[in-house]
C-alpha cells in the first residue's frame, strides 16, 4: 500500500483507497457473539492471529464506550464472556551476524538512527516504544537512567562500551544534522529522525526498520545508489511475499501428522533458502565483489507455523535477555537491566531460559557423570 501511494503521488493520480471490511457497514445492534466469532475467524486467516486479536479488542472497546454514550445507548458488549485462543509467545533471537548486517544496511541507506535504536535494544533490552522516547537522565558518566513508559519503573544501568561508541557517534551526527537543517535545538531523545531532527513517530520508524531489513536480506550492490538499493530490496521483498504461497504450496502442512508437518516446514525452509540464494546469484552474476553489503537471508525465515516470517525490531529485546542469560546472569539481574517486573521472572524462565543450548549441554554432561557414578558404563 505504501509503495502504491508513493507511485500515485509521482504520477499525479488518485491515491489507492483502503477497502472497508464488510463489518464496517454493519449496524452495531446486529453484531452479536456469532458475528464476533465469525469476524475473528476471518481476521485470523486473512490478517494473522495477532492482528485478529487486536481487531477484536478494538471492536470490544468501541462497544463498551457505546454502552455509556447517550447517542448510541448500546446493550451489553457481545465480547464479554467470549474466549479467544492466543498464539504462543514469539521468541526469536537475532544472531550477531544478523544484527551487524541489519545495522550496516541502516547505515548504508543513510538511516544510522535505526542502528542507534538497535544498539539501545541489544544493550538495554528495552521495548521499541521506550527506545523512541528514551532520554539519558543520568548525570554519571558511563551510565544510563531512564523511565519505562509501560511500567513507570526507573531503570539505571551501566553503559556497555559498544553502546557508548555508537551513542558518541550519534551525538556527532546530530550536531551535523542541526547545522544542515538549521535547527535552533535538537530533542533530548537519543534516537533522532534524520529527516527533520525530531523523535520518530512509530509509523515512520517501523517503515525504516522494514526498509533496512529488506536491504540487509537482499544485499546492497556496489553499483547501486542508496535509493536504488532500497527500490530493489523493496521490489524483491514484495515479490517474495506475493509468491510465498505458491512457493510453499507443494509442501502442505498436515496438522494431524506432526512428523509430516515437521518435514513440510523443513522443506519450506529449504525452498525459501534456494529462492533467496538464486536471486542473489542472479543479481550479482555470481561475483562476490559485486556487493557493497552481502545479502543476509537469515533475517527472513520460515517460522514454526510454516509461514514466511522476518526478524523484527522487537526480537532484539528477546535477544538481549537470551544473551544476558548465556552470560550467566540470574533472573533478578536480567530484570534489573531490562526492566521486566520481578513477577515476570517465571515467565522469563519459561520463554527464555529453556532455550539455552549451552546450559542444556552442560546438564547432559552432569547427567553422564551421575550415571557413571551409579554404575552405568560405556
Amino acid at each position: 500500500m505504501r509503495a502504491e501511494i508513493r507511485a500515485a503521488k509521482r504520477l499525479g493520480v488518485a491515491e489507492p483507497a483502503r477497502e472497508l471490511e464488510a463489518i464496517a457497514t454493519a449496524t452495531p445492534t446486529s453484531i452479536g457473539k456469532p458475528e464476533f466469532r465469525a469476524f475473528y475467524n476471518y481476521a485470523k486467516s486473512a490478517r494473522g492471529h495477532h492482528m485478529a486479536l487486536s481487531m477484536i479488542a478494538t471492536l470490544s472497546a468501541a462497544f463498551t464506550w457505546a454502552q455509556e454514550s447517550i447517542l448510541w445507548r448500546l446493550g451489553p458488549n457481545p465480547r464479554e464472556g467470549m474466549e479467544f485462543d492466543h498464539p504462543d509467545g514469539r521468541i526469536v533471537q537475532v544472531a550477531t551476524p544478523e544484527f551487524s548486517a541489519w545495522v550496516a544496511a541502516a547505515d548504508a541507506i543513510d538511516r544510522p538512527s535505526i542502528g542507534d535504536s538497535f544498539h539501545l535494544a541489544l544493550f538495554t533490552g528495552q521495548r521499541q516504544t521506550d527506545r523512541l522516547i528514551m532520554r539519558n537522565e543520568s548525570d554519571i558518566e558511563g551510565r544510563h537512567m531512564f523511565r519505562q513508559s509501560k511500567t513507570g519503573e526507573l531503570v539505571d544501568i551501566k553503559e556497555a562500551p559498544q553502546l557508548s561508541a555508537r551513542l558518541n557517534a550519534s551525538r556527532a551526527r546530530v550536531k551535523e544534522l542541526k547545522l544542515r537543517l538549521q535547527l535552533d535545538k535538537v530533542p533530548p531523545e537519543l534516537v533522532v529522525n534524520e529527516d527533520n531532527g525530531e523523535p520518530y513517530d512509530e509509523s515512520t520508524y517501523r517503515h525504516w526498520v522494514s526498509t533496512a531489513r529488506a536491504v540487509a536480506v537482499f544485499g546492497f550492490l556496489a553499483r547501486d545508489s542508496a535509493r536504488q538499493a532500497i527500490v530493489r530490496a523493496e521490489r524483491l521483498n514484495a515479490e517474495l511475499t506475493k509468491i510465498s504461497d505458491k512457493l510453499f504450496a507443494p509442501f502442505p502442512l498436515d496438522e494431524e501428522n506432526k512428523a509430516q508437518r515437521a518435514r513440510a516446514v523443513d522443506q519450506r525452509k529449504r525452498v525459501l533458502s534456494e529462492w533467496l540464494d538464486a536471486q542473489a546469484a542472479h543479481d550479482s552474476n555470481g561475483d562476490e565483489t559485486a556487493w557493497r553489503l552481502k545479502p543476509c537471508p537469515a533475517l527472513m525465515f520460515v517460522n514454526g507455523a510454516g509461514d514466511l516470517d522476518q526478524k523484527h525490531d522487537q526480537d532484539l529485546r528477546d535477544t538481549c535477555v537470551m544473551l544476558l542469560d548465556r552470560a550467566g546472569c540470574d533472573l533478578l539481574t536480567i530484570c534489573d537491566i531490562t526492566g521486566h517486573s520481578y513477577r515476570s521472572a517465571q515467565t522469563i524462565m519459561k520463554h527464555y531460559r529453556a532455550r539455552n543450548a549451552a546450559r542444556a549441554g552442560s546438564g547432559i554432561d552432569r547427567l553422564e557423570l551421575q550415571v557413571r557414578k551409579e554404575g552405568m558404563k560405556g
